[in-house]
């Protein structure tokens, strides 16, 4: 499984590369931004392939964030379980260290047939 997620994400990159070479000319082209922040106003041009670089740079990095969130997750739940797992076992290892008595509850009548009165109508 790993070799083939290793081949795809060479796959990947290969288009990348694929898309750069043949778009270097207009990837190269100056896009404009502007930014406004109340009234002053930012005028900044960047090029298109530094805007996709930061998009995916942005994107890869949340994904990071996310993958970390879900590891704390699971280590937290994997430790909950651990400590339930030990407090159960001690309380079979109590359980089986009893030693065996037999049962002093006695069953009388238990198996006397109904009488005709006891007998539902």
């Amino acid at each position: 499984m790993r070799y083939l997620k290793i081949g795809v994400i060479l796959f990947f990159l290969l288009f990348v590369l694929l898309f750069i070479f043949q778009n270097s000319a207009a990837l190269a082209v100056a896009v404009e931004l502007k930014y406004g922040f109340g009234e002053y106003v930012l005028h900044k041009s960047i090029p298109i392939y530094l805007l996709i670089f930061c998009a995916l740079f942005a994107g890869s990095v949340m994904v990071a964030l996310l993958d970390i969130l879900i590891i704390f997750k699971t280590r937290r739940q994997l430790k909950k379980q651990k400590k339930s797992i030990l407090a159960l076992e001690s309380e079979l290892a109590k359980f089986r260290n009893q030693p065996l008595t037999e049962s002093t509850v006695s069953v009388v009548g238990a198996a006397a047939p109904l009488s005709d009165s006891d007998k539902p109508i």
